[in-house]
């Protein structure tokens, strides 16, 4: 007996796969060029233009992950139940991102703390600085 699949079953999954990357790029950049090119005045037609963007971002990720999930590597990965979100860790925000994320709460309160009393030791500075070549002057 021939495995026959149910071609309703094939339909849903076919409607509900990721877009074809290159389709939803075009569409994610076409949103983005109308947003821009409309008026502010015509506010409903903004909102529904970012709407979409924030719709085509979604679906080009969800395409991309398809990509690399039928790549080799992500077939491997998958192997071991590893799940990259490859649009997001192979990029130099991504790596960077992911590690932020893996720094302990204390130690980012630290590092926030020593880059907050250095910007006022340089605000102070160029305070000093102005006001000596305000003398100056």
């Amino acid at each position: 007996m021939r495995d026959q699949r149910d071609p309703d079953l094939m339909l849903v999954e076919e409607m509900l796969a990721p877009p074809a990357l290159d389709d939803a790029r075009r569409s994610l950049e076409y949103w983005q060029q109308r947003h821009r090119a409309l008026p502010l005045y015509r506010r409903r037609d903004r909102r529904e233009a970012v709407e979409m963007v924030t719709r085509w971002e979604a679906r080009v990720r969800a395409a991309q992950q398809a990509r690399f999930d039928a790549s080799p590597i992500g077939k491997v990965l998958a192997a071991f139940g590893i799940r990259l979100h490859a649009w997001h860790v192979f990029t130099k925000s991504g790596l960077l991102s992911l590690a932020w994320g893996a720094v302990p709460r204390p130690v980012k309160l630290v590092a926030g703390g020593l880059a907050a009393a250095w910007l006022l030791v340089a605000a102070g500075i160029a305070a000093v600085c102005f006001a000596l070549l305000a003398q100056l002057a």
